[in-house]
């Protein structure tokens, strides 16, 4: 153990002693590293084809196998939910309460709403405007209007959505 510990440490003093120690404050270095330049950049114009696009005709009542098999027009977003614009002009600024609802129906009686459809509902003392985001699937709403000094007669209006997805929707009572 001995004859191995002093071989090892006499192995690393030779090493430190080969290598050299660095040049004290005597030695300076006369010789500058010489001066690379980078080598022009070649630019090469490389054209590449252009892919012709093929033009499908859309079948509307074309039925088909699996998904893959489905084409959409190129202007078609899928989106969940449209914004409407509501707005309401309370033109005799009767205080009043405003419900927006989804779920209602029509009949002789009049119209009959449920009001746990609701997309908005607030009260006003004058005019109201404002946006809803309004799930895809409701093309029909309605808008229930209690005057606060006659609650036994509501006014109600129906709005539906007749307009195209680039048209901003409006659902707006005079």
């Amino acid at each position: 153990m001995k004859l191995t510990n002093i071989v090892l440490i006499s192995t690393i003093n030779l090493l430190i002693v080969a290598c050299g120690g660095g040049g004290g404050e005597s030695e300076t270095s006369t010789t500058t590293p010489p001066v690379l330049s980078a080598p022009d950049p070649v630019v090469a114009i490389v054209e590449e084809p252009v892919e012709e696009v093929e033009v499908v005709e859309i079948d509307p009542n074309a039925t088909y196998e699996t998904t893959a098999e489905l084409v959409v027009a190129r202007g078609f977003i899928i989106d969940q939910e449209y914004e409407l614009t509501v707005s309401y002009k309370n033109d005799n600024n009767r205080s009043a309460y405003l419900s927006v609802c989804s779920e209602f129906t029509e009949g002789k009686s009049g119209i009959t709403v449920n009001y746990n459809s609701c997309l908005l509902r607030t009260s006003i003392e004058g005019d109201y405007a404002g946006t809803l985001r309004v799930a895809n699937d409701k093309n029909r709403l309605v808008m229930a209007i209690w005057y606060l000094d006659d609650t036994n007669n509501p006014r109600y209006e129906v709005w539906e959505n007749d307009s195209d997805a680039k048209e901003k929707r409006k659902f707006e009572v005079y």
